[in-house]
C-alpha cells in the first residue's frame, strides 16, 4: 500500500490484519495511516483502555509483546503502536518474529519507522502476513496534487498561481503545508475561494521570517526576544513539530552555505544550492555570514533529538523548543 486511499479501501473491504508497518520519510501520512488504523480498531471511548504506545530502543520487546497479546476490555481489538520501529535490534527483531507466529486473534500491532531495510526477515515477513504501508516523499507536481486534494476535500478553492507560491514559501514538509492551509481555510472562512492576498499576509509573514527572526535572536542571544517570538509562532497556529522542522532545515542551510561561502564560491551558486527563496537572499547572506557555525551544528544537533522524542512520545514540544532557546544563551 503506497497511498492513504489505497488504506481506506482495503480497510473497508477487508479485515483488519495483526501486524501493519508504517514507514516511510513521509511522517505527515505515516502518522495518518496510523490513526486511520487506530479509528478502524478502536472508539474514542475504548483509546485509553486498548491501546499502548512504545518506542523502539527504550521499551524492552517484551513489555511490547506481552502489551499486544493483552485481551482488550471494551473493543475487539488490543492496538500496539510501536514508534522507531527501525531501532529494533536484529535479536529483538527475531524475539518479535517469533511471538508474531502466536499472536493472538484479538491482538493489533503497529510498528511505525521512517526506513527499514527491505531485505530484513521482519519486513518481508510482515509483507507476506500482515501489511506494509509505504509512504515516499511527495515532490514537485504529486505533491502539489496533493495539496489540491486536500484543500478540495475541505470545499476550498485555490487557483493554480495561488498555489505555486504556497509551495514555495511552504517549503516540501506535507506537516508544513498542511499547517498553512488549515491557516488560509481558517482565514478564508466561509468564503470558499482562498485569495491570493491572503498567501502573502498569512504564509509569507508568518513562517520564513519569523524562523530567520527567532534564529538571529538565538545567535545574539537575546532570550527574551527568541522565547516571545517562538511563542508568536506557537500562538498562530504552528505546530512545534513543524517548527522544529523548519528551524532545522534553517541550521542546515546556513551550515551548508557558510562552508560554500569559505570555498569562495558565488554567491548565486550558494543560494541555488540551498534553495532560499529571492525575497530573503540579503537576509540570509548576512545571517551566514555573522552565524558561528559551532553554535548552529549544536542546535541542529539538539532539534534533530526533539523531532525524535516529538515522533515517539508524548513530550511537550513547547517546552523542548523552549530549553533549546535557554541552553544556546
Amino acid at each position: 500500500i503506497q497511498t492513504l486511499e489505497e488504506l481506506e479501501k482495503d480497510l473497508k473491504s477487508a479485515d483488519l490484519r495483526n501486524v501493519y508497518l508504517v514507514l516511510g520519510p513521509e511522517q505527515f501520512q505515516c502518522r495518518q495511516a496510523v490513526d486511520l488504523l487506530k479509528g478502524k480498531a478502536l472508539s474514542p471511548a475504548s483509546l485509553a483502555f486498548d491501546y499502548s504506545e512504545f518506542c523502539a530502543g527504550e521499551d524492552s520487546i517484551d513489555e511490547i509483546i506481552k502489551s499486544a497479546n493483552t485481551y482488550p476490555m471494551l473493543s475487539k481489538r488490543r492496538v500496539a503502536l510501536v514508534t522507531s520501529a527501525e531501532k529494533l535490534a536484529d535479536a529483538e527483531q527475531e524475539t518479535l518474529l517469533e511471538a508474531l507466529k502466536n499472536i493472538s486473534p484479538r491482538s493489533l500491532l503497529i510498528l511505525l519507522a521512517e526506513d527499514l531495510d527491505h531485505r530484513k526477515k521482519l519486513y518481508r515477513t510482515i509483507r507476506e502476513t500482515g501489511c506494509v504501508a509505504e509512504f515516499a516523499k511527495l515532490k514537485g507536481f504529486a505533491l502539489e496534487r496533493w495539496a489540491e486534494a486536500y484543500v478540495q476535500r475541505e470545499g476550498y478553492r485555490i487557483s493554480a498561481v495561488a498555489m505555486k507560491k504556497i509551495l514555495d514559501l511552504a517549503g516540501a514538509d506535507m506537516l508544513s503545508l498542511s499547517t498553512e492551509l488549515e491557516k488560509l481555510m481558517l482565514f478564508s472562512g466561509k468564503q470558499k475561494n482562498i485569495a491570493d492576498s491572503a498567501i502573502d499576509d498569512l504564509v509569507r509573514g508568518s513562517r520564513q521570517h519569523k524562523i530567520f527572526d527567532l534564529i538571529d535572536a538565538i545567535g545574539l542571544r537575546d532570550r527574551t526576544s527568541a522565547l516571545r517570538l517562538l511563542e508568536n509562532l506557537i500562538s498562530g497556529g504552528e505546530a512545534p513539530l513543524a517548527i522544529v522542522a523548519l528551524m532545522a532545515r534553517h541550521c542546515r542551510q546556513v551550515l551548508i552555505a557558510k562552508e560554500y561561502l569559505q570555498r569562495k564560491m558565488d554567491v548565486r551558486e550558494i543560494l541555488a544550492r540551498v534553495q532560499v527563496l529571492p525575497f530573503l537572499l540579503d537576509k540570509f547572506m548576512r545571517q551566514v555570514r555573522s552565524a558561528d557555525a559551532t553554535a548552529i551544528r549544536e542546535m541542529y544537533i539538539r532539534l534533530a533529538d526533539i523531532d525524535r522524542r516529538l515522533k515517539s512520545s508524548s513530550a511537550d514540544g513547547r517546552l523542548l523548543l523552549e530549553q533549546v532557546i535557554c541552553i544556546s544563551m
